[in-house]
């Protein structure tokens, strides 16, 4: 009886207490988890993009040289990456016995050796069970951002997100990592709803060190937490912490900044991209999704009472118009996920327009891509690709 109860109460803990104490509910979550995993295992060992064992790559050589520095551009989620993998290569004989394709320097060769590796399968569906860790931990914890005392429309949320076709793409087709720092921004949401301010902030920093996404939702954020024109100074200063706190690091190991070259990348080209000149021939440009943001941000400051539901709206907002106005790649989709599967409950008609929206997104990037690699004449694979024992398809 003791184990009995002890496994009811880490399940009420997990699932929440309205679900628990609603059999109806739980007997619903238990299937819908179940066949979500199954879809998850489905996919996680036959699809991937090279980015993934890029990623793998930079941890592999992290854990050979032992330098943690070797990626200072994505310093937390390497570190994250080469824990992982220095569990799996001492326990996994499979995975040790790929760890010198994954220390191969030439991209080419490197990609057709892991290929038709005899073990592949199995690495790839170990590779992504880090992502289905943290996957699992978001669909838990977006339970409890919305609809207390409600165990239906909590069962909705998590029926939203277990069945959500970016997640499964993002996390097991596309392979991205994007869902390490969206589960550290839904415990600063988290925090933030039982008005922890000051960790609800500090949380937000690592999640800001390990992604630079979520500082999108960082003005809105302190602007919700504040009450004090103190706080407006002391909550946006904890904030910037973890981008500050990387970037002297990179500039006391590395002699480079982070943010410069942050800011010489494509990815923040994406943001400044969509602009209107002002007049012809002109260098004077209005940068749309930059003069957007600014309105939805002080849209924000104006709300007299502003609740934890509307700062989740306003989230759900800004990444809608990021995806709505600036290129981005298909793994970008997923910030706005945690913050839909809750608007969809709340207004199911908003579920049909999006799935659209994101139809028409994701056609126009498989478009979009196709004809830049053709261009540009490089041989290297599009989207994704599906691994078999002797060959790949691109």
């Amino acid at each position: 009886m003791k184990v009995k109860s002890f496994f009811e109460r880490v399940t009420s803990i997990i699932v929440t207490k309205e679900i628990f104490e609603d059999k109806k509910s739980l007997k619903a979550l238990y299937k819908y988890f179940l066949i979500g995993i199954l879809i998850r295992f489905i996919f996680m060992p036959f699809f991937f993009q090279r980015d993934l064992l890029s990623t793998y790559q930079r941890a592999a050589e992290t854990i050979a040289t032992g330098n943690f520095m070797y990626d200072f551009q994505q310093l937390l989620v390497n570190m994250i990456h080469t824990i992982y993998l220095f569990i799996l290569k001492s326990i996994v004989p499979a995975v040790n016995e790929i760890f010198p394709v994954l220390l191969e320097k030439d991209p080419w060769i490197s990609w057709m050796a892991f290929n038709s590796t005899y073990n592949v399968f199995t690495v790839l569906t170990l590779f992504k069970i880090l992502y289905l860790i943290f996957d699992l931990a978001c669909m838990f914890l977006i339970l409890r951002l919305a609809f207390d005392s409600d165990s239906e429309k909590k069962l909705e949320v998590f029926k939203f997100w277990i069945f959500n076709p970016v997640v499964i793409f993002v996390l097991y087709i596309f392979a991205r990592h994007d869902i390490i720092a969206i589960f550290v921004t839904l415990i600063a949401l988290l925090l933030a709803k039982k008005d922890r301010k000051y960790w609800s902030l500090f949380v937000l920093a690592i999640g800001i060190a390990l992604r630079f996404f979520p500082i999108m939702i960082l003005p809105v954020l302190v602007f919700y937490l504040a009450r004090t024109k103190k706080d407006y100074i002391t909550l946006s200063l904890i904030g910037v912490s973890g981008l500050a706190g990387i970037e002297l690091l990179s500039y006391f190991c590395f002699s480079k900044s982070l943010i410069i070259t942050l800011l010489s990348t494509e990815h923040f080209d994406f943001l400044l991209s969509p602009k209107l000149d002002l007049a012809t021939g002109s260098n004077s440009s209005i940068f749309i999704f930059i003069a957007v943001y600014t309105v939805i941000v002080l849209s924000f400051l104006h709300i007299e009472n502003k609740s934890f539901d509307i700062l989740l709206n306003y989230g759900a907002i800004i990444f809608l118009a990021y995806i709505g106005i600036c290129y981005f790649h298909p793994q970008y989709m997923l910030w706005a996920i945690p913050f839909l599967v809750i608007l969809f409950v709340r207004r199911k008609s908003l579920l049909y327009y999006n799935w659209f929206q994101f139809g028409l997104h994701g056609y126009a990037d498989i478009l979009g891509r196709s004809c830049d690699k053709v261009c540009s004449g490089t041989n290297r694979p599009q989207i994704f690709y599906i691994s078999n024992w002797n060959y790949s398809i691109y």
